[in-house]
């Protein structure tokens, strides 16, 4: 696994605050996999066809505060704080891909294939 693929788990590990095992991130091979995987440790239902909202969300050191990311024991954030949906979760993922590997919002699709399509090893 490469740099940037461990940074993407590593960061959403950080944000959704969940654990992510070795053996769920070599089953992952879409961004829909990625973002499913997500959507069942967040016990959400994740959406068939997700759309891209208009505005993705910045993940900004403010926001990990105020969703208490940077404490040393994980804690979920409270709903009123960060109330996780299937679309946020959706934008969120996006969000993470779009920054980490510099590329537009709309290169980002359920079926597109990690490896090969979004080039990350």
């Amino acid at each position: 696994m490469g740099l940037d693929a461990i940074e993407i788990i590593l960061r959403a590990e950080e944000l959704f605050v969940v654990s992510i095992s070795d053996d769920e991130a070599n089953d992952v091979r879409t961004v829909g996999d990625f973002y499913r995987l997500i959507c069942g440790k967040l016990s959400l239902t994740a959406l068939e066809s997700p759309g891209t909202s208009a505005k993705l969300p910045r993940i900004t050191q403010k926001v990990k505060k105020l969703s208490f990311l940077e404490t040393h024991i994980p804690l979920p954030p409270p709903p009123a704080v960060l109330p996780w949906t299937s679309q946020t979760v959706w934008d969120a993922v996006v969000a993470i891909f779009v920054d980490q590997l510099a590329l537009e919002p709309e290169e980002i699709l359920v079926q597109a294939r990690i490896k090969q399509d979004l080039k990350i090893c």
